[in-house]
């Protein structure tokens, strides 16, 4: 590495990032576009088993964030070798773990949609849909593991078109379901759609995977390494136990709206649908930031990488703020594709307009939580972290929504307070260089 790394660096990676996070996102907005054609109430129930979805995929995500982390700074270091027993080791346990969250989805689902409580007429939908999708757990998995090892290798752009092949393919089955045109409906048809999309996707990327010179040896799929599976899973676990809160904290936080009427709960699904394009820019930002900081620090550069980290958090910020504001503006077509309920367009630009200043919070976390993350620096921000979702995000927001009787309001209000507080101890973190007092991921996870 003869030079330091630009925001120009920074948006060359991570358009294609973008790219491929907005289209995986847009396969829900799809699904959830196209069951409300259905009615409301298929929407609202397939938006809340779809959390279940998103808990059981951070399994793979957790598992990917740390073998990104590890094998980038192993590319910095120019350890080729060392880089290909790490792609392979974790593409067989990828495989493993996958297997196993897909039979363990559609043995429990029933249990599983009891437990976000759903209202009687809405479980039958929201089960039917978790069995279907849930089988797709193992190729979500090894796509998402796939993904990872392209993006060190700078071969962003190979995952986007494959998306887009996975998109197209759901779009037209999804027409398909909704006109009536091959023998599956509703609910079932959606998520079988989904389910083939993923498959043919996953099988595109191995195909190209195997295709690639990074010499890949087949026999390291057999050949496990005890360290690199514990550096995997330490690292993994600790770099995302922040995303792993959140999510679940959503399905409990969702359970305290359950008894209110249905539009609360559409509004919520719809709002969240709409308000995961901005993120995505500010997501998309901090994820090629933490590519190109890895390489960095894994070739002993902390101070460039240092530096390029409060670049990436003003590159977000110019984005994630304009975009919520941009959804709070045009909050009356977009809530509009969804539902002409005029309640839940209301509700709907309330949650909005409290987004906007959820924005310029996330943009602390799209970049420093990433700058701490490619550092391997994961323990104190994880602890940090627990504590600040389970007791301001999911505490503070009961207490606003439920005694304080400001219903999902209240929850909104809790989530904003929340991210602005993880997104200042990130910051504060990054910038005292707590990070270079470690040596390395070794010492940080031991």
């Amino acid at each position: 590495m003869e030079k330091s790394y630009t925001v120009k660096d920074i948006l060359k990676i991570s358009v294609p990032i973008l790219v491929e996070d907005v289209l995986r996102t847009l396969m829900g907005t799809v699904n959830t576009f196209t069951l409300s054609r259905v009615s409301d109430s298929a929407s609202a129930a397939v938006g809340v088993t779809n959390q279940i979805i998103n808990v059981v995929l951070l399994v793979s995500v957790m598992l990917s964030a740390g073998v990104g982390i590890i094998e980038n700074q192993a590319l910095g270091a120019g350890k080729e070798r060392e880089s290909s027993r790490i792609m392979m080791n974790s593409l067989t346990l990828t495989a493993v773990l996958g297997l196993l969250c897909s039979v363990l989805t559609i043995a429990f689902s029933k249990s599983l949609i009891s437990f976000m409580g759903l209202a009687e007429d809405l479980r039958a939908d929201g089960e039917t849909y978790l069995r279907v999708v849930g089988a797709s757990c193992i190729f979500q998995f090894i796509g998402t593991m796939l993904s990872t090892h392209f993006r060190c290798h700078g071969s962003a752009v190979i995952p986007t078109v494959i998306v887009v092949i996975s998109n197209v393919i759901n779009f037209i089955g999804s027409s398909l379901v909704l006109s009536g045109k091959i023998g599956i409906s509703g609910v079932r048809g959606i998520a079988f759609m989904r389910l083939l999309s993923e498959i043919i996707s996953t099988v595109l990327l191995l195909i190209i995977f195997a295709g690639q010179k990074w010499d890949q040896k087949t026999s390291d799929l057999f050949s496990m390494d005890g360290s690199l599976v514990r550096q995997f899973m330490s690292v993994g676990v600790m770099s995302t136990m922040e995303r792993v809160c959140f999510i679940i904290a959503q399905m409990l936080t969702t359970r305290f709206i359950t008894g209110l009427p249905l539009e609360v709960l559409s509004a919520k699904v719809y709002v969240q649908t709409i308000s995961e394009y901005p993120n995505q820019f500010g997501v998309s930002i901090g994820r090629a930031a933490q590519i190109l900081s890895g390489h960095l620090i894994g070739a002993g550069k902390q101070d460039e990488a240092h530096k390029l980290i409060r670049k990436a958090y003003f590159t977000a910020l110019c984005f994630d703020v304009p975009g919520c504001i941009l959804c709070r503006v045009f909050a009356d077509p977009l809530v509009g594709l969804f539902t002409r309920s005029e309640e839940i367009i209301a509700i709907s630009k309330v949650l909005l307009t409290i987004d906007i200043i959820t924005g310029a919070a996330r943009s602390l976390n799209h970049s420093y939580s990433f700058g701490l993350k490619s550092a391997g620096y994961v323990f104190r921000p994880m602890i940090i972290n627990f504590f600040s979702i389970w007791l301001i995000n999911v505490g503070f927001g009961y207490l606003c929504s439920v005694p304080l009787g400001m219903g999902i309001v209240g929850l909104w209000i809790g989530q904003s307070s929340e991210e602005w507080f993880r997104g200042l101890m990130n910051a504060l973190q990054w910038e005292k260089k707590v990070w270079q007092k470690k040596e390395g991921i070794q010492k940080e996870t031991g």
